[in-house]
């Protein structure tokens, strides 16, 4: 593996907790781990990771007992930097470059995890804020912490498949309804959509509403707002709370399912 040192990095650590998943925003290609390696060892770098992963080659740019700067707060975690653009549909972590990539990625995650007694669990954001031990994205830790507000690896990422390779099992194919999941985006507070009328829907099915909306005109207003406001962000989190999902008011990967009764 070729090491690249990058310009930014903190001190020492002798523990890890959490191993969290990244995205470059550039291109899933061949030389692509090279090309971010270089970025890094400039004085303008913006941060670092201690591996970066392209289709076909990895590259370490921090020893894992040494801080990287990739998402704080950074003290006891190792960040993997995947080479993807985050742009496009959902599918194309589905192409032969991603694929590829994917699986480099899952064997790297699963070789640092054994190196630090890391669980191979994809972890909540109320679990990386608790500091639970296990895998996340950097978007886990924007929202557990409140000091980036970066959302990668995306809402297309492909979690549940990532993790299976992670654990060294072969991935069955999606149903029709978990690729619909997959494709529906993150939606939090502020939002304005018609994925949040969706939310109203589902929650209206599971007994969600409070019952002083029971009434022909206020019930219908209701369910036809688009906006994500505060009350909405509260029935949420009581879904959540009531489900045993990690309670942040967001709509995500992990409670759409149960909210649309998919798993």
């Amino acid at each position: 593996m070729k090491f690249v040192q990058a310009a930014k990095h903190g001190g020492t650590q002798t523990g890890v907790k959490r191993i969290v998943i990244h995205a470059t925003v550039s291109p899933c290609e061949v030389g692509g781990a090279r090309n971010v390696a270089r970025y890094f060892q400039s004085s303008s770098a913006g941060g670092s990771a201690h591996y970066i992963v392209d289709p076909g080659e990895t590259v370490a740019c921090v020893k894992e007992t040494v801080v990287a700067f990739h998402a704080p707060p950074n003290t006891g975690s190792i960040g993997v930097e995947l080479c993807d653009p985050q742009k496009g549909p959902s599918a194309r972590w589905g192409d032969d470059e991603h694929e590829a990539m994917l699986r480099r990625a899952a064997a790297l995650v699963r070789q640092i995890a054994a190196r630090w007694e890391v669980p191979l669990k994809k972890l909540t954001v109320t679990q990386v804020k608790a500091g639970a031990r296990g895998i996340c994205g950097h978007v886990d830790v924007s929202r557990a912490f409140g000091q980036t507000d970066h959302s990668d690896p995306g809402t297309g990422f492909p979690w549940p498949y990532f993790m299976e390779l992670v654990r060294g099992g072969t991935p069955v194919e999606d149903s029709w309804t978990e690729k619909l999941v997959k494709d529906l985006p993150t939606v939090g507070p502020k939002a304005d959509s018609y994925d949040v009328k969706t939310i109203r829907g589902c929650l209206f099915a599971r007994g969600r509403v409070p019952q002083a909306l029971y009434s022909d005109a206020g019930l219908e207003a209701w369910l036809n707002r688009t906006a994500m406001d505060p009350e909405l962000v509260e029935l949420v989190r009581e879904f959540q709370r009531a489900e045993g999902l990690g309670v942040d008011g967001w709509v995500g990967p992990n409670t759409w399912p149960a909210l649309l009764r998919v798993t």
